[in-house]
């Protein structure tokens, strides 16, 4: 009995990053710096990260990612795209008015247990 896979669209992107990676031995290289990687870890990488790309209705490409080895781009890299995602989410959410929610301080007029001289704590 042949079991037959279906592909998704994301693994058939994922395998067009990989050979286009691969030279001509072969062999896996990291498409950041150029290490020939063998067997040491690697993950493809979203050129721009997904979470700032604007259009998100678009479809996955191969140009989209690139193929990076862990330790010598992809930490560096996903280090850097955090402190920018973080950014840019603070940015939007100032832009559109947003606050976080911020507790009263403890026994202040905003709390809503109100402190008797006694000790004990009351509902406003």
């Amino acid at each position: 009995m042949v079991v037959v896979r279906m592909t998704t669209r994301r693994e058939k992107v994922r395998l067009e990053i990989v050979h286009r990676a691969m030279n001509n031995k072969g062999l896996v290289v990291c498409e950041g710096c150029g290490l020939v990687l063998g067997r040491k870890p690697y993950h493809i990488d979203h050129t721009i990260p997904e979470a700032m790309v604007v259009d998100k209705s678009r479809p996955l490409i191969a140009a989209d990612g690139k193929l990076l080895g862990w330790d010598c781009c992809h930490k560096p890299k996903t280090a850097v795209d955090q402190g920018d995602i973080a950014k840019s989410t603070r940015v939007e959410l100032k832009h559109n008015g947003a606050r976080r929610a911020q507790r009263p301080f403890p026994g202040s007029r905003r709390d809503k247990w109100k402190k008797k001289m006694n000790g004990s704590a009351v509902l406003r």
